[in-house]
């Protein structure tokens, strides 16, 4: 069993490994925390990345106020755990899956995004069948160009319209403005974030003046929180890949610390210039941000085939040699975390605990 292994310094373990350090993940943990509360908003951080009910009871423990998730499927899966919380940002399609999420708000405060009268309607009648009354958010499109309803007047049709369905609580309105993240330059990405937010809470603003309470205006995610949560009229955000201090989020100048780790061993030196490891892109996707090699000089660039990964060097290194291990920083948890059955969690180089990734795989 793997629980036998508790307790073993890392380097008896075998590879690829994928480690959280527990110190690490808690101090970026309590900084997201901490971040959203001195702010005035509350924590709801998304799971997409983690996978994993131990993360978000942790994340609960420091005061989050619930969970985000992208699948019903992963919100059945965190609610089975024992979390009550949960927002589903996504939209709800279907009557199999309107059935699952009436059922899951039998026992689960659950609340999910819709974006148009014929959803809501569906998510209406599958709830009054077995008699739960799920809370939905409209999801406003502020400035992403993808899901959403656009802001202001066809925002404000739509809350009047799901206020008026007997099984579903209008709870409020939800955004992601996705779009800034991708622009490089912080002045400007400031400035989109901004408008977007504005968006979302004047639109927030314009529902209330119809006599509709908006109790939630929910946004934001790792790369925008700290901006998003000191702005006026939001009242939750749903950063949280952040946790794992990513190579993208830390790009971002998000102050959060490397948590997040890929034990390789080397299997083959060709050449003085070529490092050959354990791991391919079935270890780690690195589309969006490839891992980085921890102490390695002279990296050109990391390569990833199905089951190798290949550093290029710009100069003649005699180590590491083959046999040994290497420590990869990961660039991006949501493209490794799902391909992997489970956390490895350390504490001063010794396994503390093995935390099962048990939302990989629920994509329906």
């Amino acid at each position: 069993m793997l629980t036998t292994f508790i307790g073993l310094p890392l380097d008896q373990l075998d590879t690829p490994l994928l480690v959280a350090d527990l110190d690490a993940l808690d101090r970026n943990i309590a900084l997201m925390a901490a971040a959203t509360k001195e702010r005035g908003v509350n924590w709801r951080p998304h799971a997409k990345a983690n996978k994993s009910p131990a993360v978000a009871h942790r994340e609960l423990a420091a005061g989050a106020i619930g969970i985000t998730c992208a699948k019903l499927g992963e919100a059945e899966v965190f609610a089975a755990a024992g979390i009550n919380d949960i927002l589903i940002a996504n939209q709800v399609v279907g009557p199999i899956k309107a059935r699952r999420l009436a059922a899951l708000a039998t026992f689960c405060d659950v609340m999910v995004a819709v974006d148009s009268i014929e959803n809501a309607r569906e998510l209406d009648a599958a709830a009054a069948q077995v008699g739960s009354r799920p809370r939905v958010l409209i999801e406003v499109d502020s400035g992403m160009g993808r899901a959403g309803v656009a802001p202001g007047d066809a925002s404000v049709a739509l809350a009047r319209q799901v206020q008026e369905l007997s099984s579903l609580r209008f709870a409020g309105v939800m955004a992601w403005e996705g779009h800034a993240v991708a622009i490089a330059e912080a002045g400007p990405r400031t400035a989109a974030i901004q408008e977007a937010v504005e968006r979302l809470s004047s639109t927030a603003d314009a529902i209330r003046a119809a006599g509709i309470p908006v109790p939630i205006v929910s946004c934001g995610g790792t790369g925008t929180f700290l901006e998003v949560s000191g702005a006026a009229g939001v009242t939750e955000v749903q950063a949280g890949g952040g946790i794992f201090g990513d190579g993208f989020y830390r790009g971002l100048d998000v102050p959060v610390e490397p948590a997040l780790s890929l034990i390789v061993t080397v299997t083959s030196r060709p050449t003085p210039r070529r490092i050959i490891f354990d791991a391919g892109r079935k270890t780690v996707d690195p589309s969006n941000v490839a891992p980085a090699p921890v102490g390695i000089e002279g990296v050109v660039s990391v390569a990833l085939s199905a089951e190798h990964g290949s550093i290029k060097l710009d100069r003649d290194l005699e180590t590491p040699r083959v046999g040994d291990r290497l420590m990869l920083q990961i660039g991006y948890s949501d493209q490794a975390i799902h391909l992997h059955e489970n956390l490895y969690i350390a504490r001063e180089g010794r396994l503390v605990a093995i935390w099962p990734t048990l939302t990989r795989g629920r994509l329906q």
